[in-house]
């Protein structure tokens, strides 16, 4: 206790010195870009405005990520950030707008080396240790010293503009499968000269790096390198390497970014942003060997979402800060949140990872469940405040409803949510029994909380139809009935040892060990997946020719990685024709039948929406809105975007 104030997380919010610069606490916003450029290059406002957020959401250091120090041969998307002189203005207020909440400015710098697509690069080959052909056909060229010493200046004069910018620091990336790292592996370097065979060889071009940044910037600008602890794959880098690094650069940086595997490698990229199919923090072991092995302040990352367990990390001397990428674009203020008591109303990150595979499909960043996230500046901008307070009802107690309920009433708005059902969930209320969904479940239990704390009515077991709403008298109506299974015609479907997938959770004494599920979308794989760990025996049978085709590419090589652990078989091309007691009977695309034996059938096969109030009520009120999947079957993302933009306009 100090001043008064007792601190719920003490190690996490005590102040750090490092030369001569002091940081507030020990939360650092992780590197990440969101790609939000203009077709020059540069930044707009909405970028700007989403670093400035993190900075006044509390944390320690806002980092901008992924940064190619050249456009040579550097960039690894044809839309990176143009980091030159031309780029200082914006630069500079990237840098201010940090600043100006009391938080340290940092960029990641890096070269993609040998992964970079020739788009990205004017037509030229991609450049890395060796020279190779890849799987794509693309020639890389191996780097001779000439070009070693121009990349190795071209980070210098990288720094030296972020300097010049007002940055506080960068953060050198070497890991995860890019140019650096592709040096310093043993599976990429098979170089036979003084760059290549044993690890101070291997090490020789990172440390030239360094030593070229630190040459270019001095030693009152502080430097943090980015390592994989260890690259995770057959004669990748190896933990005991990974020590051995750390420690030939510890006297030349400021900080030791710890990470994990190969951002470059699909397998691998899902334990470099853990999905929901690992365990928080599962990379934070590394950290705590090379903190064994070194004297500079060692930095973990990795799906640690929780000021709980970031505080623990601390405690136990596993690291001296903890950064986080995905948890900040949850919630910017989970700082402020976590200094002042507020834990449970920190939104929680739910590892879907559709921020980082949405801005690689050249979508808009976005996260699930912050509608705000790369808008910042837009929303600020332009969203009106009420002129009064005004009632309104909330139909429907799911995702949409509540972050409608819980986003109107902190707009002043005096609100009811009325639900048919006995608890507020909606169709999250599975994830009270799935362990896989423990993130998912968390939002749940954070919007309810919210509710709660916000002192929203909640009307229970009560259906809202045109005979009952005139009892009611609100200014404005938002429809949130969410949606309803589909119940596919097969003969058999009514079977007793047929049920649909949300209610296998609640009835799995009913379910035998064999288990077929009919739909192997992600509903159906996850459900699938959530029965095999328990012990059954399950077969996923898909019409189409590939299960979960609407799962972004990370969340699925996650979800497949998972698959291999069980016994799960999956039969796609396979058209359900009947169900019986003993199994199913299918057809492939050919007529061809087969028998599936199974002694306990699941169905996920689709949901429709419950659309029938909108046309009811829509002259109830001089605002009626409908949301989320009631509207169109979506996601949580989805949902969450409806119910808040709802609210939004509500005024």
């Amino acid at each position: 206790m100090k001043g008064g104030f007792m601190r719920t997380f003490p190690h996490l919010f005590e102040p750090l010195f490092v030369k001569h610069i002091r940081f507030k606490n020990r939360i650092f916003s992780a590197p990440n870009m969101i790609c939000s450029m203009d077709a020059n290059g540069f930044p707009t406002t909405d970028m700007i405005g989403y670093y400035a957020e993190k900075a006044r959401g509390g944390a320690a250091v806002v980092t901008v990520g992924d940064t190619p120090v050249d456009k040579e041969h550097a960039p690894s998307n044809p839309r990176s950030f143009n980091l030159s002189y031309e780029s200082l203005p914006f630069l500079s207020e990237i840098a201010t707008a940090i600043h100006e909440h009391d938080a340290k400015a940092s960029l990641e710098l890096n070269h993609g080396g040998f992964v970079n697509p020739p788009q990205a690069i004017a037509g030229k080959n991609p450049i890395g240790p060796v020279s190779f052909i890849r799987k794509d056909g693309v020639l890389v060229e191996a780097m001779d010293e000439k070009m070693i010493f121009h990349v190795a200046e071209n980070f210098a004069k990288a720094a030296q503009l972020l300097k010049t910018a007002g940055f506080d620091m960068c953060v050198i990336h070497g890991g995860h499968g890019w140019l650096l790292d592709q040096f310093l592996s043993p599976l990429y370097n098979t170089r036979s000269d003084n760059y290549g065979g044993s690890l101070e060889n291997r090490a020789r071009f990172p440390l030239l790096v360094i030593d070229h940044v630190r040459e270019a910037v001095g030693n009152d600008f502080l430097i943090e390198y980015r390592m994989s602890g260890s690259e995770e794959i057959e004669g990748g880098l190896s933990k005991e390497e990974g020590i051995a690094f750390a420690q030939l650069i510890d006297d030349k940086v400021d900080f030791i970014h710890v990470s994990a595997a190969l951002d470059t490698v699909e397998r691998q990229a899902v334990h470099t942003h853990p999905t929901i199919f690992l365990p928080h923090g599962v990379n934070v072991h590394y950290a705590k060997e090379i903190k064994k092995h070194v004297k500079s302040p060692v930095i973990t990352v990795g799906a640690i979402s929780n000021p709980q367990m970031a505080e623990n990390i601390l405690a136990n001397q596993e690291a001296d800060i903890i950064a986080m990428t995905r948890a900040i674009i949850a919630d910017p203020y989970f700082p402020e949140k976590a200094k002042n008591g507020l834990e449970k109303e920190i939104i929680p990150c739910v590892r879907c990872l559709n921020c980082l595979t949405g801005m690689h499909t050249g979508q808009h960043f976005a996260c699930s469940v912050n509608p705000r996230t790369g808008r910042e500046f837009r929303l600020n901008a332009l969203t009106p405040v009420p002129a009064k307070s005004k009632k309104l009802l909330i139909v429907g107690g799911g995702v949409a409803g509540m972050v409608a309920a819980v986003t109107a009433a902190q707009r002043g708005h005096r609100v009811m949510i009325a639900t048919k059902e006995s608890t507020l969930g909606g169709l999250l209320s599975f994830t009270d029994f799935d362990s896989l969904k423990e993130d998912l479940h968390r939002y749940k239990e954070y919007l309810i909380h919210m509710v709660d704390t916000l002192h929203i009515k909640v009307i229970y077991n009560t259906e809202i139809n045109k005979n009952n709403i005139g009892l009611f008298q609100f200014d404005g109506i938002i429809i949130a009935t969410g949606s309803t299974p589909i119940v596919p015609p097969i003969p058999g479907l009514d079977l007793p040892n047929v049920c649909h997938a949300l209610t296998a959770y609640t009835q799995l004494e009913k379910l035998s060990n064999d288990v077929a599920i009919i739909g192997g979308g992600l509903v159906g794989c996850e459900v699938g997946l959530f029965l095999a760990e328990r012990g059954h025996n399950v077969k996923i049978v898909e019409a189409k020719d590939t299960i979960a085709p609407e799962a972004n590419w990370m969340h699925k090589e996650g979800m497949m990685e998972a698959f291999e652990k069980t016994t799960i078989r999956c039969f796609t091309q396979s058209k359900v024709i009947q169900i019986t007691k003993d199994g199913l009977h299918v057809e492939d695309p050919t007529g061809k039948a087969n028998f599936i034996p199974a002694s306990s059938v699941v169905y996920a096969v689709g949901m429709k929406p419950c659309n029938n109030l909108l046309e009811q009520l829509k002259d109830f009120a001089p605002y009626v809105r409908a949301v989320g999947d009631c509207v169109k079957v979506g996601t949580v993302q989805s949902a969450t975007f409806d119910g808040y933009h709802a609210a939004l306009d509500f005024i």
